[in-house]
């Protein structure tokens, strides 16, 4: 139910200034704060919401980014707990429960490059990254798209950080 309430105002959030954006400006923290529920579909959605109005209107979240930039890298990180292992037959297979999470996650990330740089802590985020330099393939595309575009926008930054950037691509 609450992830349905989420994927609902997901919707809302149109490239259009529209009427109903001053209530969601008013409401977006209460919207926002389901990235720390306990369900991870619920959080999984609040994320992609969180990057649908990153993408469409940045204005809506700009000034909650300090208090919702640490819940997101906090999803950022692998977390044993949603880490499991299934048995095939003879085999063991690992099955990461947390991985469309995490790929949400990146994904906001590489969105608030395009669109909230001017706030972010580029060193703080680059920490995050080299997390995802370190992940499974998908988040490593990602972070390498992210990486590229870091690469462009802020260079001296990505210099500063370059020999613990390189180090999981080895």
């Amino acid at each position: 139910m609450r992830a349905t309430a989420v994927t609902a105002v997901k919707f809302l959030i149109v490239e259009q200034w529209t009427a109903i954006d001053d209530l969601l400006q008013s409401l977006m923290t209460h919207f926002l704060q389901t990235i720390t529920d306990q369900d991870l579909n619920v959080r999984r959605v609040a994320l992609i919401a969180f990057n649908s109005a990153a993408h469409n209107k940045p204005k809506l979240i700009r000034d909650l980014l300090p208090v919702f930039l640490p819940l997101l890298y906090n999803e950022t990180v692998v977390k044993k707990e949603l880490v499991r292992e299934v048995e095939m037959g003879p085999f063991k297979h690992t099955v990461d429960d947390g991985l469309d999470l995490r790929k949400a996650a990146f994904e906001c990330m590489y969105t608030l490059l395009e669109t909230c740089l001017e706030r972010l802590d580029i060193f703080e985020f680059i920490t995050h990254m080299e997390d995802g330099l370190k992940d499974q393939h998908d988040i490593k595309l990602l972070t390498y798209l992210m990486l590229a575009r870091l690469a462009s926008l802020c260079p001296s930054q990505v210099l500063q950080r370059l020999d613990s950037l390189c180090e999981p691509l080895k």
